[in-house]
């Protein structure tokens, strides 16, 4: 089955009351370029966009988009492109909500041309924006065979909360499988700090995506991801939420790495001696008796002679030529040992 993204970073706005962004753009293309590379996505299409000759393709661009534009850009992706297939819509730019004379709230993504009006510190009417109560219409009347939204923006918890779930999400819950996540609360505003290279979210999001989080499968499902950033904005200003019905959406699929197998040389000797006592090259062969080849090696350290005997064929041989002569050549203890001590193995038995 096939899979399309749409990366839509909006920066630029006309209205006094949308100031420019400056991480949007920065932001939608760390994240287009990581659906590329590892997204296996047949398609990814930036919105707004600009050739880059010099990589010989296309990348975000800092220019302004009419809500005409966005929403001609999503009806296509959700109706045509992506349809009977998997899809990813990511959004950064500013969201806001509007109080009708009721106090009901409805949710808007922010066009480069919207105009909002207010009135008592609250937004009373707009133009242009994104509605996402049409949004929602557009994804029921959709054949898609999961959808992604990963949405950075000012009150984009709106679609989460629950006095919305029935209005907005309605849509979703008809889908095979869905996984949304939100940057703030629907009261909150997604916050940006100067210093940093991209948004908070987004920052988090782009930590969360990398092959250091994949773990051994080396892939990372919407749950994974969500798990990463929920950990990484723990205590900050704002609090992602996410809503996920169906299967496990996987992401980011990192290639396996290639562990080059060690090579075991195979000794064709034969290791089993008989009635044969272990010889000084067969040391290799010889265990098990490491706390006698010990005992042999304290005694030489007191005394200048040493008898080891024992029952014939219990091994004193191949103790003291395959134990102890290797560990006295290996330089073990043989400086106290060298020049004032004899070895010498008996055949006798008690």
């Amino acid at each position: 089955m096939a899979r399309y993204a749409l990366v839509i970073g909006i920066a630029e706005y006309v209205s006094l009351s949308l100031p420019r962004l400056s991480k949007t753009t920065n932001d939608a293309e760390a994240i287009a370029q990581l659906l590329e590379q590892y997204g296996d996505f047949q398609s990814v299409q930036r919105l707004p966009q600009r050739w880059n000759k010099d990589k010989n393709g296309y990348e975000m661009a800092a220019s302004k988009v009419t809500g005409a534009e966005i929403g001609q850009k999503i009806k296509t992706f959700l109706l045509e492109q992506a349809a009977n297939n998997e899809a990813l819509i990511y959004f950064s730019g500013h969201g806001f909500t509007i109080s009708d004379n009721l106090g009901q709230q409805k949710g808007y993504l922010a066009s480069s041309d919207c105009q909002i009006e207010f009135k008592d510190n609250e937004n009373v009417e707009q133009k242009y924006g994104i509605d996402l109560d049409s949004l929602n219409d557009l994804i029921r009347y959709s054949q898609l065979s999961s959808l992604v939204m990963l949405l950075d923006c000012c009150h984009s918890g709106y679609f989460l909360e629950k006095q919305l779930i029935e209005r907005t999400l309605n849509a979703f819950s008809k889908q095979k499988d869905y996984y949304l996540i939100t940057a703030c609360r629907r009261f909150e505003r997604a916050a940006v700090i100067k210093s940093e290279e991209y948004s908070i979210f987004t920052g988090a999001v782009i930590k969360g995506l990398a092959v250091e989080n994949a773990g051994s499968s080396r892939r990372i499902s919407s749950d994974r991801l969500f798990d990463f950033v929920s950990n990484e904005l723990k205590g900050s200003v704002q609090e992602p939420i996410r809503m996920g019905l169906g299967s496990l959406i996987t992401l980011i699929t990192y290639p396996q790495l290639d562990i080059p197998k060690e090579e075991v040389a195979f000794n064709r000797r034969n290791p089993y001696r008989g009635l044969y006592a272990f010889e000084f090259e067969q040391a290799q062969y010889f265990g098990g008796r490491q706390q006698a080849v010990r005992t042999l090696i304290l005694r030489l350290l007191d005394s200048r002679f040493l008898a080891v005997i024992g029952y014939s064929g219990s091994g004193k041989s191949s103790l003291v030529k395959a134990g102890l002569l290797p560990q006295l050549k290996d330089n073990r203890c043989l400086e106290a040992v060298n020049g004032r001590s004899h070895l010498l193995p008996l055949e006798n038995t008690l």
